[in-house]
């Protein structure tokens, strides 16, 4: 690097015949010093590493899928749901229950009914009394008919199972988002720091020059002044974005569920994505068959409607079996058994309007699903429209960033020359520095958008999590 710095000096000199010969030495001293600083910094062409376990994507999704605090709630819901198939599946189930109790009456109780019989013909059976009687036995009861209810009931709590395992598919693909955005947020903030560090350099450097220059009588003073406040500035930039990186760091291991906040983690840079757009048609029919969130919506209108049937079913007769099987006894604790089976019909005839206000309502929270289903349907195609706009947009920004830091690196050039041969200013330069930095740093936002579009899209296209890590294991690493 130094010999090329050399050559180019030696060349600028040949050219410049005519600039006296104290300036020339400056100026060949100044290219000496700036190449060598070039060279020994290793800032130039790093930026400040982060120690700690390196993860790349795919690691970082799947630490937070298993250690995420959001993503293991939505897990137990699954968990919570399933119990909640059993409790409805039991209520079509035989229920017993065992019982006993003591109790004191005003006068003496019968242990048994009066029964009239005899082993040689009638006769009246005269059962004991007493006022302390003492009960024990076992009862009980087994649905046979309630409307439809028991099998409607079991239904809608395997349909809240299946809503609970998209939500937690909805939780997972807005976490992944959420990673991802977080992730090349770091990448962009790492290659922010380069720049910027790069940029402190350069004004450094030049500001070397400039004393040079002071000293040999060739600027002013206010030149040096100037390129201390913009000094100032860059090295302001610079301190906010290691701020900023450091806490975007804190938010990924934040979403990645690590308990222990002082562990050093870092990112594996990744080459920008050049995956290729499905027709819209094709996102949006894609969206709508495998989106979480609408395949949930879909089940809470099933719901809606079995519950509107169990309402309906109220108004049908409930039948059960039922029986009872006990002993009583009094002081002598001699139990008397007793018994009975049966089948119990109840038909409903008369409850103040109850049962159809509780139809009327079922059926409107239907009217309300079916709304929100049309407003998500609605929603998923502006998101994934949206995407493709963000693309699109990020793409063409990210052309003519890179032309555009072509252009300011070479006016940055233009300008440091002209500035050491007296032909231009300091305001110049450090104008053009700043539209260099300007310029880095817009390419680097483009390069981020649209990287988060395409995880965007691919959260609101539905798309398994898996894919979208293949695609980025498929790139080379940088």
């Amino acid at each position: 690097m130094i010999l090329a710095r050399w050559r180019e000096t030696k060349g600028w000199v040949k050219r410049n015949r005519h600039i006296p010969a104290a300036t020339c030495l400056i100026v060949i001293l100044l290219h000496a010093v700036s190449g060598f600083c070039g060279a020994a910094s290793p800032t130039a062409s790093s930026g400040t590493a982060q120690g700690g376990e390196r993860f790349t994507l795919s690691a970082v999704i799947g630490y937070a899928l298993k250690n995420n605090p959001r993503a293991r709630i939505s897990a137990k819901d699954i968990e919570t749901e399933t119990y909640g198939i059993d409790a409805a599946k039991a209520e079509r189930m035989p229920r017993i229950d065992f019982g006993s109790g003591a109790a004191r009456y005003r006068y003496p109780m019968p242990l048994t009914p009066p029964v009239i019989s005899g082993p040689f013909g009638s006769g009246l059976d005269i059962p004991e009394y007493d006022r302390n009687v003492y009960d024990a036995g076992g009862s009980f009861r087994l649905p046979l008919f309630r409307g439809g209810r028991l099998y409607r009931s079991v239904r809608v709590a395997e349909t809240r199972k299946a809503m609970a395992e998209d939500n937690l598919a909805t939780t997972r693909q807005e976490l992944v988002y959420n990673l991802s955005s977080v992730f090349y947020k770091i990448a962009q903030l790492d290659k922010l720091l380069v720049a910027n560090e790069a940029n402190v350099g350069q004004l450094e450097a030049h500001r070397r020059d400039v004393e040079f220059l002071l000293k040999a009588g060739s600027v002013p003073q206010l030149d040096l002044l100037k390129t201390d406040v913009e000094l100032s500035h860059a090295v302001e930039k610079r301190l906010l974005v290691k701020n900023n990186l450091e806490s975007t760091y804190e938010l990924l291991k934040t979403l990645m569920g690590i308990d222990d906040m002082a562990r050093e983690i870092s990112i594996v840079h990744e080459k920008a994505s050049r995956d290729s757009l499905p027709p819209l048609e094709e996102s949006v029919a894609k969206a709508l068959s495998q989106r979480p969130e609408y395949k949930a919506v879909e089940k809470k209108k099933r719901i809606s409607e079995e519950r509107v049937k169990i309402a309906q079913g109220k108004r049908l007769p409930d039948v059960y079996a039922a029986g009872e099987y006990t002993g009583r006894a009094g002081d002598a604790k001699a139990f008397k058994e007793n018994w009975y089976a049966g089948i119990r019909l109840s038909i409903p005839v008369f409850d103040g309007g109850l049962i159809t206000a509780e139809v009327n309502r079922e059926r409107v929270e239907l009217q309300k699903v079916q709304e929100e289903e049309r407003s998500l349907k609605l929603s998923i195609i502006r998101e994934v429209k949206d995407a493709y706009l963000t693309v699109a947009n990020a793409a063409e920004r990210i052309d003519v960033g890179t032309k555009a830091i072509e252009s300011a690196r070479e006016n940055v050039r233009v300008e440091q020359l002209k500035y050491q041969t007296g032909a231009g200013t300091a305001t110049d330069y450090l104008d053009a520095q700043t539209a260099c930095l300007r310029a880095e740093t817009d390419y680097y936002q483009a390069l981020y958008d649209r990287e988060t579009a395409f995880a965007f899209l691919r959260k609101a296209t539905g798309e398994d999590w898996h894919k979208g890590v293949a695609k980025d294991q498929r790139r080379p690493q940088e």
